[in-house]
């Protein structure tokens, strides 16, 4: 059975009284501990199709579905829900909050998820210590570098054990080596059983995944 599978799935959202088809009938097969990149050039709606896929956003048309379970209907708060379990998010603009300790970012889903405080901590000094940023953990998101808070960013996806993680041009903010950690990262969690949804419009990042998707104009190539 797949993991995560889209059939048929269209989103057309409306500008100043225009139609416009980000996605159009878009199906896909995502299948457990795959490593998946997404790829097309600006515009060609491979975010648009990342936010259906996980649940950022409910599609016009057509169904989704995450281990074999329809969520195409659900409202923002059973799919806030699905977001907080089984899907951990990374993207290009790092989203840490500025005012707040690396070790608190990271800890954040399992505010919302019910954990107490003794164990957020515990476990987010686990997940730090995986992206090797031990010794950043009661550091704020200026006093660290891009890559640095790239990697807070992959500690706090990771916090609640997701078993897909989307990646949204997660290199896209980043100098080159800054980059290839980000994605020894990503590939590094992959190897351990974490399925990975990379979205980019650059190949040298998408030959990290074990295949591509294209998109253009909406549709997949």
């Amino acid at each position: 059975m797949s993991l995560l599978k889209l059939v048929g799935v269209s989103k057309i959202y409306q500008l100043d009284g225009v139609s416009v088809k980000a996605v159009e009938k878009a199906s896909l097969e995502i299948k457990k501990g795959e490593f998946v990149a997404i790829m097309g050039p600006s515009g060609s709606g491979k975010s648009t199709l990342m936010h259906l896929a996980g649940c950022l956003d409910t599609p016009s048309s057509g169904k989704v579905y995450l281990k074999g379970k329809n969520i195409s209907n659900l409202n923002e708060a059973e799919l806030a829900r699905i977001r907080n379990k089984e899907i951990g998010f990374v993207f290009q603009s790092f989203n840490l909050i500025p005012r707040i300790k690396a070790i608190d970012n990271v800890s954040l889903p399992l505010i919302y998820a019910g954990v107490n405080y003794e164990n957020r901590i515990k476990r987010a000094i686990r997940a730090l210590e995986k992206v090797g940023l031990k010794e950043r953990i009661q550091h704020l998101p200026n006093q660290l570098s891009g890559g640095e808070q790239q990697r807070v960013a992959i500690a706090r996806a990771l916090i609640n054990h997701p078993e897909i993680i989307f990646a949204d041009e997660p290199t896209g903010n980043l100098d080159t080596k800054s980059g290839d950690q980000v994605m020894k990262i990503l590939k590094d969690l992959n190897q351990k059983g974490h399925t990975i949804i990379l979205v980019t419009h650059e190949q040298e990042i998408a030959d990290f995944a074990q295949r591509t998707i294209k998109i253009r104009d909406g549709k997949i190539e």
